[in-house]
């Protein structure tokens, strides 16, 4: 089917430097197609750890997911964590989203259940996500802890932050317009942390509305 944007790949919406403990350690981005009346997300992260020549830990996810009048009808995942791997898929039935996991066997998850990849600004609203690595459900809590104003893409920017609690413990910013423009996490005793690199803000915007 024809798609009236660029190809995904060569052209993201939105892409972050990933940074642990101020260190560069990868990338994640995010493309968003519109096909007909569905909307397509495709997801990479790529992350490695290295001292010197070696490299002590690597992390690999693809994430497609298609959206139709706001919900989820599929999602397919590929993950791999420093060797351990992981697939996900879901499809919207009669009864909810039907998922199937590597590491959690078959389930049916609620319809409107929002996965965990954050573009998605009823993220904050939810008490249960599903999980895009393992496919599980996960239950959480969202509080709003402060605005204010960041740089982006040379540009001042007045953003919320929430932080999240419960079974993921994160922090997320996003912009008075919805845009996800961070998320903040520790893992193995240090902070992890996304900085913008590329957003294509009215895009973003668009599909955060839907």
């Amino acid at each position: 089917m024809p798609a009236s944007s660029p190809d995904p790949a060569s052209d993201p919406a939105l892409a972050f430097r990933v940074e642990r403990g101020g260190t560069p350690i990868g990338t994640h981005s995010l493309s968003f197609t519109q096909v007909d009346d569905a909307l397509i997300v495709e997801i990479e992260i790529e992350l490695a750890v290295t001292f010197g020549p070696l490299t002590l830990f690597r992390y690999e996810h693809r994430n497609r997911e298609v959206w139709r009048d706001g919900k989820l009808v599929s999602l397919d995942t590929e993950t791999d964590d420093d060797g351990r791997k992981y697939t996900v898929s879901a499809r919207a039935g009669d009864d909810g989203l039907a998922v199937t996991s590597s590491a959690h066997g078959s389930f049916t998850a609620p319809a409107d259940i929002i996965p965990t990849s954050y573009w998605n600004p009823a993220t904050v609203t939810r008490t249960q996500l599903l999980d895009t690595q393992r496919g599980r459900i996960v239950d959480v809590a969202v509080t709003p802890i402060a605005t204010r104003e960041v740089a982006v893409d040379g540009a001042t920017v007045t953003t919320r932050e929430y932080e999240m609690t419960g079974d993921l413990k994160l922090r997320l910013l996003y912009s008075l317009e919805n845009e996800w423009l961070n998320v903040a996490f520790m893992a193995r005793g240090e902070e992890v942390d996304y900085t913008v690199e590329r957003l294509d803000r009215a895009l973003v915007q668009k599909v955060a509305s839907r």
